[in-house]
């Protein structure tokens, strides 16, 4: 898990990407935004913006340390740091172009959105740009995770195909009840491993298996930089492409005729 320096020496890093990313496009929609395929267990097109500073400002102090975006992501991986950036800025100059271009690409692929695969909606104007390429996208099924409790009342016109879920924590009780009230399913996030929270899940088991397959590498001589990229490469061999386990027991309504859209590790 990261420390509390690592994260505030990243947010510095993110936060000088993003004015690169300004400089470079003048307020222009100057080029397509990166689309994320991920692990190619995932089967899905990945929306992803950068986390922390597109999130909830609650989750720099709860959950920042723990988040597997980051973690996993965006702190090792400068290159999908930049990524996350140039989709953060291009996503800010015209909301409505950037999630019409994930839309088309995944109905050109056939394939499901996992939306904010990193970070989180920051406005209206984004969930409405949102709400408007899944109208015009019937056949693309796409699922979000947000916590911006302030803006799940602009998804009620969301179409059948937009599946957003507002993420719970521990002592969020106001919220989570805002929340039910407007009939969004919960996703509860928690920071052990423990509970219902795919990504949270993940991050605890990936690295538990990735640290004890790097170990066993370096006892057998093999570098520490190359012990970990292996033990990764190995590590990705034990995820399983699944949805939460409510939905993989009773199909609700987050996937569509058995195609998952998000992973987890079991």
């Amino acid at each position: 898990m990261l420390e509390k320096k690592k994260i505030t020496n990243l947010i510095m890093l993110m936060q000088q990407d993003i004015h690169e990313y300004e400089l470079k496009y003048h307020g222009e929609f100057a080029e397509n935004p990166h689309v994320g395929l991920g692990n190619k267990k995932t089967r899905c097109v990945n929306e992803a913006t950068l986390p922390i500073i597109t999130c909830h400002p609650s989750c720099v102090n709860k959950c920042a340390d723990t988040c597997y975006v980051i973690n996993i992501m965006t702190y090792p991986r400068p290159n999908c740091r930049r990524c996350q950036a140039r989709n953060t800025v291009l996503r800010r100059i015209d909301p409505y172009r950037y999630y019409d271009f994930f839309y088309k690409e995944a109905e050109r692929m056939n394939l499901p959105i996992r939306l904010s695969d990193g970070g989180d909606f920051e406005d209206a104007v984004q969930v409405q740009a949102c709400i408007a390429a899944a109208k015009r996208h019937p056949m693309v099924q796409a699922i979000g995770y947000t916590k911006r409790v302030e803006l799940l009342s602009e998804f009620r016109d969301a179409p059948a195909n937009l599946h957003i879920r507002y993420s719970t924590w521990q002592n969020d009780d106001i919220n989570t009840k805002t929340a039910t009230d407007l009939g969004f399913n919960l996703s509860t996030v928690v920071y052990d491993g423990s509970g219902n929270c795919p990504y949270q899940i993940s991050l605890a088991r990936f690295r538990k298996h990735k640290v004890a397959i790097a170990k066993e590498l370096r006892a057998d001589g093999v570098d520490a930089k190359t012990a970990n990229r292996m033990a990764e490469k190995k590590t990705e061999s034990l995820v399983t492409v699944h949805h939460c386990k409510n939905c993989a027991l009773q199909m609700c309504g987050c996937f569509k005729d058995g195609t998952d859209i998000r992973f987890n590790v079991v």
